[in-house]
């Protein structure tokens, strides 16, 4: 009976690999096969499951090439890409590359960087891939945890969350991944914000096709299309509703993207003890968030800014602040605001990993 439950996994994931619009999945009555051999986890064992591809199955990008925005053809407008700057490089990640791959490992102004993405649970998350202070690179464990992406990395082969950005299993369990802001948006709006920056292309070294979405377009709106068990249900939102999650040890909150006005709009707000300040649009498919509380210890306000993106919002001092929550013009040019642990994820998936979530609908 096991090897039939491992062999309708497999199969349905090379279904999936072929074609690009699978017939929907009722995760209630799909067998699954969990892989836990042990209960060396951070997390319950039993949630752990062979996704079917199998360790590296799914290929990252170890060399990743970039094109220019003018040398980008095969994206539409309204495709989202995920983007992120470190020091002076910015550099937008197409969602449909990403779905075939789920990782880029690179090195950005000598900095190691690992990118991610898991398309099941509609997060990107980037990190620096250092594990006990050296340089490593992550792939694709094979494994998932509620619908999610677990890394590995191939300096100690620790098992890593991506929503929780943690080792959860191995020599690094418990230890946490710094960090780099990542934003999303769409095609048209990215190109127009950063008409000089770099765009992953598709010369990956693996053929693909990237013109479509590996588990089919509809993925992304159809609520009843979840592969793997969802253990904390939460009704309150569909469960593909986009979300910008932010958390903290003790709170989280979610703002569903579609809430944001068509234009710019800022929202003054506190997750627990800590004040932000979450800046979105529904038109763009962007969000960002930020501490309120500047170096100086000041605590700002925001309004939004119109019509001056990737400019998105100024404080009461009068300085002006873009979407990596940087400082552009006034007194505090230069000054950088501390990024909340925040990053958009599908409803379903958020609400699992982080029950109980409030949800700012007071737009």
């Amino acid at each position: 009976m096991e090897n039939k439950i491992t062999l309708l996994a497999f199969s349905t994931f090379i279904i999936f690999l072929l074609i690009s619009c699978i017939s929907n999945v009722d995760t209630e009555k799909t067998a699954f096969v969990h892989s836990c051999t042990s209960e060396n986890w951070d997390v319950p064992c039993h949630q752990v499951v062979d996704g079917g591809s199998g360790k590296d199955g799914i290929p990252s990008i170890e060399n990743p090439n970039y094109s220019s925005i003018n040398d980008i053809h095969f994206l539409r407008d309204e495709d989202l890409v995920s983007g992120i700057k470190v020091g002076n490089e910015i550099i937008a990640h197409p969602n449909i590359i990403m779905f075939y791959h789920e990782i880029v490992n690179d090195v950005i102004n000598d900095i190691s960087i690992t990118f991610s993405y898991c398309p099941l649970t509609g997060s990107a998350i980037a990190f620096e891939s250092l594990v006990n202070g050296k340089s490593t690179t992550f792939g694709v464990s094979g494994l998932i945890h509620k619908n999610n992406l677990i890394l590995y990395d191939r300096l100690t082969d620790s098992y890593w969350s991506q929503m929780i950005s943690e080792g959860i299993n191995g020599e690094h369990r418990g230890t946490s991944l710094a960090t780099v802001k990542v934003v999303e948006m769409t095609w048209k709006a990215w190109k127009e914000a950063f008409p000089d920056s770099k765009v992953l292309n598709r010369n990956t070294g693996f053929t693909r096709d990237y013109t479509k979405y590996l588990y089919g377009e509809d993925y992304m709106t159809d609520n009843k299309r979840i592969l793997f068990p969802v253990h904390n249900e939460d009704i309150r939102l569909e469960p593909k509703t986009l979300v910008h999650g932010i958390r903290t040890f003790s709170n989280a909150k979610a703002y569903p993207i579609s809430g944001f006005s068509e234009s710019i709009q800022v929202i003054n707000d506190n997750l627990g003890q800590m004040e932000i300040v979450v800046a979105g649009s529904s038109s763009l498919h962007f969000t960002a968030s930020f501490e309120r509380k500047t170096n100086d210890d000041q605590l700002l306000e925001f309004e939004a800014v119109k019509n001056s993106f990737p400019i998105v919002m100024k404080d009461q001092e009068n300085n002006t602040w873009n979407i990596f929550g940087e400082a552009v013009s006034g007194d505090r040019k230069g000054e950088k605001l501390t990024p909340t642990n925040g990053y958009n994820a599908y409803w379903f998936a958020w609400a699992d990993f982080f029950p109980g979530t409030e949800i700012h609908l007071n737009f």
